[in-house]
């Protein structure tokens, strides 16, 4: 398949792109004199864009084609970023009201993530469409992978560009899907329509894909778990004043991200092991790892037992969007790449919630949490695995 490098590039672009404002969002919020609340708010709506977009993003490229729908969400995207850099450039100079500010925050946030919510649906689906059943977890994986550096990139982007400014890692952002989209012009074949006469209406729950929706809503929510309560556990755990905790925080995050990156390259290259086996195997080490953090005395076992954790996941997530593709035909591609990708964005909403709760009842809990219901994961898919088997 030709088109995976402008996909794998197009992937790193926006993810960087989404994952930069993370690294200015708290300066931001203080310079415009708002509260941590109003940050976790532009996040959870984002969030809720993403859950109810994804699938109606998935649908649209079934009708009008791949590209068409990646061009324009890439430049919606665009425009949305842009936007909110410049209001941030103005709002730093002259702050209008904390209503105003507020307001256009939301606004653009919200609508940058209506935008990029088209983006991990239709790539996933255009591989659908182009790689034969056997290979499709290896593509898959190469599109994890980009998404990782993505997820590493951004805020390091954001983080040494704002040294210049808050609005400045803000303009660079809005300039990478602009590549994007100039990438998918030059590089992505036209896709042919699907004629609208085809039923192509698939249900939100529809039996065939109960198993990666249930496996995507997990692992994103355990990502946005660790992500949330890691800074809180260090702290806590080790009694450590705050920067110091920054500090390891920051170590164990780049850590885990390289996993990340390391292990959906493997499962790229490892092109004859079913998408089962990987959800299993991924399953089970997850669960391992989850919850030997909560087992830990020193902090070279705490990035050990959640680089075993993500090292998992890494296995899980192309295996369920393998999983995705290889159960429906050919014109609801788009729908059910929408769907699944949209489990994952109500994980993003529900997991700080719930983890954050159950924090405050013993800092181990929400990781002995993940640790169960991945547990549950692996044996559920031991028994998908073992049918898949039983048929071959």
């Amino acid at each position: 398949m030709k088109e995976i490098k402008p996909l794998m590039i197009i992937t790193i672009l926006c993810a960087s792109s989404m994952m930069a404002f993370l690294a200015v969002v708290g300066p931001i919020i203080r310079q415009l004199n708002l509260q941590e609340w109003h940050a976790g708010l532009m996040v959870a709506l984002a969030g809720v864009a993403w859950v109810m977009l994804s699938r109606f993003w998935g649908k649209k490229s079934d009708f009008y084609g791949r590209k068409n729908i990646l061009v324009f969400a890439s430049i919606g995207f665009f425009f949305s970023y842009l936007l909110l850099a410049f209001f941030v450039n103005y709002a730093v100079i002259t702050p209008p009201s904390i209503i105003i500010c507020l307001g256009v925050l939301i606004f653009t946030r919200v609508m940058i993530g209506v935008f990029y919510s088209a983006i991990p649906p239709v790539s996933n689906a255009l591989i659908a469409d182009k790689v034969e059943i056997q290979k499709r977890t290896s593509y898959m994986a190469s599109i994890g992978a980009a998404n990782g550096i993505g997820m590493v990139l951004g805020p390091i982007i954001g983080g040494v560009l704002a040294i210049y400014g808050l609005a400045v890692p803000l303009y660079i952002a809005a300039i990478l899907p602009l590549i994007a989209v100039f990438v998918l012009i030059i590089f992505l074949e036209p896709n042919k329509k699907i004629e609208k006469t085809q039923d192509t209406v698939l249900k939100l729950f529809d039996k065939r894909i109960r198993l990666p929706m249930l496996a995507s809503f997990f692992t994103m929510f355990c990502i946005v778990t660790s992500q949330v309560c890691l800074g809180f556990y260090i702290l806590d755990k080790f009694n450590i004043q705050a920067i110091q905790a920054a500090k390891v925080t920051g170590y164990i995050l780049s850590i885990i991200g390289v996993v990340f990156i390391i292990t959906q390259i493997i499962v790229s290259k490892l092109k004859n092991i079913s998408p089962y086996t990987w959800l299993f195997l991924g399953s089970l080490l997850t669960a391992l790892g989850y919850f030997l953090v909560s087992l830990i005395s020193t902090k070279i076992e705490l990035a050990i037992a959640f680089s075993i954790a993500i090292a998992g996941l890494g296995m899980i997530m192309p295996a369920f969007m393998a999983i995705t593709a290889n159960n429906v035909e050919a014109h609801e591609q788009g729908v059910a790449a929408g769907t699944v990708s949209a489990s994952q964005g109500l994980g993003i909403i529900i997991g700080p919630l719930f983890s954050t709760i159950l924090y405050e009842v013993n800092p181990t809990y929400p990781f002995i949490f993940c640790s169960i219901i991945f547990l549950v994961l692996t044996f559920v898919s031991f028994s998908y695995r073992k049918k898949e088997v039983l048929v071959c």
